[in-house]
């Protein structure tokens, strides 16, 4: 006969009691035996729950836990379900013998009722468990007995009939319903919580088919493939979220989806996971179904986890293999329109995959951060999942699948906003609460200020259906015993320092070889820098901080003298970087390096001690995150969550106010992340032009202060890499044989000026997370002090460009329009055509060990050839600043070239010199000699030209500039639009590259 298990997580004896009753109760025919322990016992039983029974189908088990503080696991509880969380046992499944029932405890007053509760219900399903009974939360606030009571009365004979028959027993829908309502989303959060699996909507019985026509089948045989290629997070964001309400749609056994399951991955996991079923036909008039969320980087480049799928849609043999003819899809773009190829991935990905044979389920949806993504997104995620359902399924379909997908949505909390002008008037409700004038933050004080609510006056609270639908949750995280080798999964792995490919998610460590501003720049900050942390070095947070504020006190930014603070603000700095030992990493101009970069010293530092403070978690403590290896917590605030960038994503301030504890807070950020007229102006004074970052709301809203480390990791997304242009080329005996260099502006400056009671809040000294940590431990080298002073390493990796290259005929002519650091990459391209040219008057030719020649997917033939040029081309430079003796980056070099004749013509623009703005443009333009020295370099010489620089405005004023110039040439006019076809046509010919940023 079988035994009967029944598990519990007990912190006050609730639990535990319950069990032990249920225990001596009455044993079902079925069973003989009763085992009943805490959760944490779970090993000593798998060796039977991992194999069938031998009795019955499967095996039984009864959870019963409490949720203790913040959402934690009883002490008796947490290894079970640190276990179940497990990537390795939810990929192995291994109770997908056992059907169980979950009786979660939990108390209303407390931020996350029932999280344990809720977890094991969730988890148990992931790891191959069927549930026998809806999930119940009983409620300490209103007395348990009322859940409590029919819970134990049934729960024998819903686990002894799914175990016999092997699956799922519910009562009624109506169960189902009453179960989930027990267990409301809590009001206030310390971590963001899963949504409760969505009720499905009984589907009307679907028509009668003609017999002769063969009815597509209820459920597919695949899984819907959610692929995403993401960069800063976003895309896998939206990704993951989707998946997850499919999860829980799938949730409901009685729901009446089309898809059995939902996978989500990294769209160049594609081979392996997506192509053999892509490649088998499904029944007859439906379609595999696969959704794809891309952003796109750069100057139109595919984010680095989708290079290889977008090569793969891109290859010409697949044209005719079809390999997407089974396939119904629909793609999500996400782009910027300050750059020149705005959701360029995306539309590849469009494009090609119906010239591969699939079908569209949607139109393209091209989403702009420069107006807000969750203008687009939120529309697109509310309709793909059922416009994807029904192309995949046929025309001929039952309605089953659908209604329930439409259902689920309709359920779904949205963002809606009428048309109607007097909807304006009912967004607001006011809430009657007693105001604390002297306890306000500062936080509150100012957005109450800026939405002019009187003294005494209570905040308005915005209705639900103006805030953000889309959720800003990815990550967990499990804390770790002090030993916590054996906790480690099995399968984990750390990559060998000597692999032949460097990439994001491995890049290598590399040492600051050398640093110099490149403006006229004082060296004293960096030099009082180094008398401050001494022989200690600038490894730890407090001595950064001590080196930063030397650093910050030798350039003050405010102060009478407008010229001065103007010129403290411009700093530009060359640092060189150690290239990896094993010789492995490969460059050529053009390219990119990608620097992984952390939060800041300070915002590390306030982390650390608030969760230190708030929830005993010590720096040293280890956690693992979403099952991967052990870190510190102090690893974990400084690398894997953004603190430091500008909140500009609503979804993840609406996220952060949740947790709130403070109503008055809690409104506050409610306003600031919604939609109304008067949120979305605040919003843009408080946080975009004040340049807040989630730190700042952390110590503005101390409310939030409770939030707990998962929480973080739950809301924040994770830390983009920077990406900085090399300014040396490989052929470089002197830079760049060992050593690559990159040139950067340091980001500093004062926001505007904001006044509350009279009191300035505003004209904060904001700086960029990368390039002012950057400043700070290269300050040993800026400042030439010769000492020892112990400096950290710099973890990056190479980003290759297809596009910004130089052409591989030398012969060609070409021009280079950089003002700012975009003359960076141009000093590499100068630097590597040198030795070219020098190469071509020596008796020998270049090896491969120095010429690093391009690939042939470059579409270039390498350097080669150059041997057998009749001439070389020449180079025009165009260079702009604002003043010319102190930001006219690389001055020396570039006359130096000039002089040397490897730059024909040095055109340079000073914007406040002289009392006469004047732009790189304008010298293009009014210049006579220039303009026609332009057209005859790109009409008569087939000329290449480049652009390199700010994207928001001078890359667009620079071709505007060019299609006058050209414009006015061919067609004896000066109309901008027929210029502009002429400068598509440039582009096109890929004799017109832009690499740009905003």
């Amino acid at each position: 006969m079988a035994t009967l298990y029944i598990l519990y997580g007990s912190a006050t004896g609730n639990a535990e009691g319950m069990s032990l009753d249920l225990a001596e109760k009455t044993l079902p025919a079925h069973f003989s035996s009763v085992v009943c322990q805490p959760l944490d016992s779970f090993k000593k039983y798998t060796s039977e729950w991992f194999k069938p029974p031998t009795h019955g189908k499967k095996h039984g088990l009864i959870l019963i836990s409490s949720t203790t503080g913040n959402g934690d696991a009883p002490e008796n509880a947490s290894r079970f379900i640190r276990y179940i969380k497990r990537k390795q046992t939810i990929e192995s499944k291994p109770f997908e013998h056992c059907v169980f029932s979950v009786l979660g405890l939990g108390d209303t007053n407390y931020d996350q009722f029932c999280n344990i509760g809720k977890i094991l219900d969730k988890k148990m399903v992931e790891v191959g468990a069927i549930r026998a009974k809806p999930l119940v939360c009983a409620d300490e606030a209103t007395g348990l007995e009322e859940s409590v009571d029919p819970f134990l009365e049934q729960v024998f004979a819903d686990i002894e009939r799914a175990c016999i028959k092997g699956d799922a027993s519910f009562a009624t829908m109506g169960e189902m319903k009453k179960s989930q309502e027990a267990a409301p989303l809590p009001t206030k959060a310390l971590a963001p919580v899963a949504p409760a699996p969505i009720p499905a909507t009984t589907a009307p019985a679907a028509p009668k088919e003609s017999s002769h026509v063969p009815l597509p089948p209820e459920k597919a045989d695949s899984p819907l493939i959610i692929l995403y290629g993401s960069a800063t997070g976003n895309a896998e964001s939206i990704a993951k979220d989707l998946a997850e309400t499919y999860e829980g749609i799938l949730s409901n056994p009685d729901a009446k989806t089309y898809f059995p399951s939902v996978v989500c991955m990294e769209a160049d996991q594609f081979k392996k996971k997506c192509l053999p079923t892509w490649e088998t036909n499904p029944p007859a008039g439906t379609k595999h179904g696969l959704i794809l969320v891309a952003s796109t980087t750069g100057n139109g480049d595919a984010p680095e986890n989708c290079g290889r799928f977008v090569r793969f849609l891109k290859r010409k043999s697949n044209l005719e293999a079809q390999p997407l003819r089974n396939v119904g899809f629909a793609v999500l773009g996400l782009g910027d329109t300050n750059y020149d190829q705005f959701c360029h991935t995306g539309k590849t990905m469009d494009k090609k995959l119906v010239e591969l044979g699939g079908t569209r389920a949607m139109a393209l949806a091209c989403a702009d951060e420069a107006t807000g993504l969750e203008d687009v997104v939120e529309p697109w995620t509310h309709k793909v999942l059922l416009e994807i359902t029904n192309t995949c399924r046929g025309s001929g379909a039952a309605a089953g699948a659908n209604v329930t997908v439409k259902a689920a949505f309709e359920n779904m909390p949205h963002t809606s906003v009428s048309q109607e002008s007097n909807e304006e008037e009912k967004k607001m409700e006011i809430v009657d609460m007693p105001i604390n004038e002297e306890a306000m933050s500062i936080g509150l004080r100012t957005v109450r200020f800026m939405m002019n609510i009187q003294p005494g006056m209570p905040m308005e609270k915005v209705e639900f259906s103006w805030l953000p639908s889309l959720r800003a949750s990815r990550s967990s995280c499990e804390l770790l015993d002090d030993d916590c080798d054996h906790q480690m999964d099995d399968d984990a792995s750390v990559l060998s320092t000597g692999s032949q490919t460097y990439t994001m998610s491995h890049p290598y460590s590399a040492e600051i070889k050398a640093a110099r501003y490149l403006t006229t720049s004082s060296i004293e900050g960096a030099s009082r820098a180094c008398e401050k942390v001494g022989a200690q070095g600038l490894t730890s947070n407090q001595a950064a901080m001590s080196a930063r504020e030397a650093i910050d006190s030798e350039f003050p930014l405010d102060g009478d003298n407008v010229d001065i603070a103007d010129r403290n603000a411009k700093r530009v700095i060359e640092m060189s970087f150690s290239l990896p030992e094993d010789s492995t990493l490969q460059y050529h101009p053009g390219d990119a390096v990608g620097l992984i970069t952390t939060n800041s010293p300070a915002a590390v530092s306030f982390v650390l001690s608030m969760l230190n403070e708030k929830h005993g978690l010590r720096p040293e403590q280890k956690i693992s995150i979403d099952a991967n290896l052990p870190i510190t917590i102090e690893q974990a605030v400084r690398d894997c969550m953004d603190l430091c960038c500008v909140l500009k994503n609503k979804r993840i301030l609406y996220t952060l106010a949740q947790c709130a504890t403070d109503d008055d807070e809690k409104n506050a950020l409610f306003m600031l992340s919604s939609k109304t007229r008067e949120g979305t102006a605040a919003f843009d004074e408080y946080i975009v032009k004040q340049r807040r970052s989630a730190v700042d709301i952390l110590q503005e809203f101390p409310s939030l202060q409770n939030i707990t480390l998962e929480g973080l990791l739950g809301v924040l997304p994770p830390i983009a890499p920077r990406y900085y242009s090399i300014s040396s080329s490989p052929l470089d005996k002197e830079r760049g044989k060992s050593c690559l260099t990159v040139a950067f502006s340091v980001v500093d400056y004062l926001t505007p000026s904001l006044v509350v009671d009279n009191k300035e809040v505003g004209k904060r000294r904001v700086q960029g997370v990368t390039t002012g940590y950057l400043e700070t431990v290269c300050a040993p080298f800026l400042c030439n002090s010769g000492k020892p002073v112990e400096v950290p390493e710099i973890k990056m990796f190479p980003k290759p460009t297809a596009e910004f290259r130089m052409p591989a005929d030398l012969s060609k002519p070409i021009v280079l329009i950089g003002p700012g650091t975009g003359i960076a990459p141009f000093m590499g391209f100068l630097s590597h055509r040198h030795v070219l040219e020098k190469s071509m008057d020596s008796s020998s030719t270049p090896t491969n060990e120095t010429s690093y020649p391009m690939e042939e997917e470059d579409g270039s033939n390498g350097v080669t050839h150059f041997r057998s040029l009749p001439h070389v081309g020449e180079v025009d430079v165009f260079f702009g600043c604002r003043h010319a003796e102190h930001d006219w980056l690389y001055k020396e070099e570039l006359q130096s070239l000039h002089q040397g004749g490897i730059i024909a013509n040095l055109y340079t623009a000073f914007s406040r010199d002289n009392g006469k703005k004047e732009y790189v443009q304008d010298v293009m333009t009014n210049n006579f000699v220039c303009r026609k020295r332009l057209v005859d370099l790109i009409l008569k010489q087939s000329a290449c030209v480049y652009i390199c620089g700010d994207g928001n405005r001078m890359a667009r004023d620079v071709q505007v500039a060019l299609a006058t110039i050209l414009a006015a040439e061919i067609e004896g006019d000066k109309s901008v639009d027929s210029g502009m076809a002429l400068v598509q046509d440039l582009k096109q010919q890929g004799r017109l590259v832009l690499d740009i940023w905003s």
